[in-house]
């Protein structure tokens, strides 16, 4: 592992939605299948919240499972579009009751991936026997720009997009302009070179970049590989499937499997309490704006007013965590400043200044 200079963490960083809500295809609408559908959704939602596409194997969370009704809010049947988007499939979509799964997730001492989460940026190459190399999204696909663009980049890219969303993690492409063009090339981008990839992706002010290269060999077997930089660290991996096998899905379960461990963290029973100061809080509307920031964090438990001087509001937080991941969290949200030193999570006292939209 290697831990490095990391993008700013307040710069993209999104407060992403549908977080308590899956949609799983099923057979028909019959009980049955819509049963099965329940238990498929809450187990989609479960790897959403916590980061970690294996956390239905926990040996814990088998007997959450005797009745996942018991989590339900509203469920209805909708069609889901095939890949293809020539038919529909029956899908059932299901929303889970927030209190109810929170409280699933800190009895079976789950981690929680918070829902302020990085936004990646995320460049894709493929080496395409007939085609060459090219970027997947980059309508002009391989060295030669009057290349005809292979007829399933779409798909991949679909593909790529259904992942990321089942899993709940915001990223962007590259604008593959004449920039980025004359700051990587497809051969650097392809041999996962940082050192190039990290000052092309700076431009995008992004939490961190993503690289995901692949071919088929003649037997039409999958080979690839992912290299990420995050949250100060980096990290690379390849992965492989069988020909005919879908491959996406299951590349990004991997990368965000890893990604996610360091935004991570395992609500606790006790809490910490500690004293976050904020400055520049000169009106009512940003002393609401304020506390609805707190309000929105999950490693938030509770919060006070500890006391109001001037234009600086202190208030009492319970967390949970721990500071740094309250740190973290803040300066992600992109609404406040770091004004403290360098030990003051040790302290117990965080100091920020507010920033005004």
């Amino acid at each position: 592992m290697l831990f490095l200079a990391c993008f700013s963490l307040h710069s993209l960083a999104e407060e992403v939605a549908g977080l308590y809500s899956g949609l799983v295809p099923v057979a028909d609408q019959t009980a049955k299948a819509r049963e099965l559908g329940v238990r498929q959704a809450l187990a989609q939602v479960l790897i959403k919240l916590t980061g970690n596409s294996e956390i239905m194997l926990t040996p814990s969370m088998q007997s959450f499972f005797a009745d996942p009704n018991a989590y339900v809010a509203a469920v209805g049947f909708r069609n889901i579009p095939s890949a293809d988007k020539s038919t529909n499939q029956t899908g059932l979509e299901v929303s889970f009751a927030r209190q109810a799964i929170d409280q699933l997730i800190r009895q079976a001492q789950l981690p929680v991936l918070p829902s302020n989460r990085p936004k990646m940026l995320v460049w894709i190459v493929r080496d395409d026997v007939q085609m060459g190399r090219g970027f997947i999204g980059d309508y002009s696909i391989g060295d030669d720009a009057d290349t005809e663009i292979p007829a399933d980049a779409e798909a991949l890219l679909q593909a790529f997009d259904e992942a990321m969303k089942r899993r709940g993690m915001p990223y962007q492409l590259p604008n593959f302009d004449l920039q980025d063009q004359l700051s990587l090339s497809v051969n650097e981008a392809w041999s996962l070179r940082a050192d190039l990839i990290d000052p092309a992706s700076q431009r995008y002010q992004a939490d961190g970049w993503i690289a995901l290269r692949f071919y088929t060999t003649s037997t039409g077997e999958v080979r690839g590989a992912w290299l990420y930089q995050s949250a100060g660290r980096r990290q690379l991996n390849d992965f492989r499937a069988e020909a005919g096998e879908e491959f996406m899905a299951s590349a990004v379960d991997s990368l965000i499997d890893s990604l996610a461990r360091a935004y991570t963290y395992v609500p606790q029973l006790n809490t910490n309490e500690l004293l976050v100061q904020i400055t520049g809080v000169d009106s009512f509307a940003k002393y609401l704006a304020v506390l609805a920031q707190f309000k929105k964090l999950e490693v938030v438990d509770s919060l006070d007013i500890f006391a109001v001087k001037g234009d600086q509001l202190t208030l009492a937080v319970d967390v949970e965590g721990g500071a740094e991941l309250l740190h973290s969290a803040l300066l992600r949200s992109g609404r406040l400043q770091d004004q403290g030193t360098a030990d003051a999570s040790l302290s117990g006292k965080l100091e920020y200044s507010w920033i005004a939209e």
